[in-house]
C-alpha cells in the first residue's frame, strides 16, 4: 500500500506543477490563486494544503523539481578522458535539458530570473564535483578547484539565460564557444 499511496503523491504533486505551470503561460504568478490551481489540477484545496503551504512552496518545489532533473540529465556518462570532454558533455545536455523545456524556462525568468541562474549554476557545479569525484584524474591547479567551477558554472549560467531570453546563438555555436574556452590544461601547473 505503501508505494501505491507515493504514486499518487507524485502524481498529486505532478498535475499542481503542471496546472501552475500552465496558469502562468496565461497571466504573472501573483495573479494566479490557489483556487485556480486547484481548479486546473482537478485536486481538491484541502489536497492541495496536504502537500504545500501555499502557492510559493509549490513553485519552489517545482523549481527543485527541475533542478533535480537536470541534475540527473547531466550524469548519465561517469567517466570521460579529459576535463574538456567532461565539460563538454556536461554544458551539452544542460543545453538540451534547457532545449527540451524552454517554456518552462522562460515562465521561471519571468517569475524570478535569479532562482533561474542559480538552478543552472547550482546543477553545474553539482555535476562536476560528482565527475571530478568519479573520475580517477587528479590535477594540482594554479587556481583553487572550487574557484574554476564558481567562475565557469556562474558565467555559463548567466550565458544559459541569455541564450533562453534571446536565442540569439545556437546550441550548437556556443558548445564551439566552450570548447574555445575550454582549451585543456589551462588551469594545470604542470601543463603536459
Amino acid at each position: 500500500m505503501r508505494k501505491e499511496e507515493d504514486l499518487r503523491v507524485r502524481r498529486t504533486r505532478k498535475l499542481l506543477i503542471e496546472s501552475l505551470m500552465s496558469l502562468m503561460q496565461e497571466r504573472s504568478f501573483e495573479k494566479i490563486s490557489i483556487n485556480d490551481i486547484c481548479e486546473r489540477a482537478m485536486v481538491h484545496r484541502a489536497t492541495f494544503y496536504n502537500h504545500f503551504d501555499d502557492k510559493q512552496s509549490l513553485f519552489n518545489f517545482a523549481l527543485d523539481e527541475i533542478e533535480e532533473e537536470m541534475f540527473l540529465s547531466t550524469i548519465e556518462k561517469g567517466e570521460y578522458n579529459s576535463s574538456k570532454e567532461m565539460y563538454l558533455s556536461l554544458l551539452k545536455n544542460v543545453f538540451d535539458y534547457i532545449d527540451k523545456n524552454r517554456d518552462k524556462f522562460k515562465l521561471i525568468i519571468e517569475n524570478n530570473s535569479g532562482k533561474l541562474i542559480s538552478i543552472i549554476s547550482d546543477t553545474m557545479k553539482r555535476s562536476v564535483r560528482y565527475f571530478i569525484s568519479k573520475n580517477e584524474q587528479q590535477h594540482e591547479y594554479v587556481v583553487p578547484l572550487n574557484i574554476i567551477i564558481d567562475f565557469f558554472m556562474g558565467g555559463i549560467a548567466f550565458l544559459c539565460l541569455d541564450w533562453i531570453k534571446l536565442g540569439t546563438y545556437s546550441k550548437e555555436e556556443l558548445l564551439k564557444f566552450f570548447e574555445i574556452f575550454l582549451e585543456e590544461n589551462n588551469f594545470l601547473k604542470n601543463k603536459n
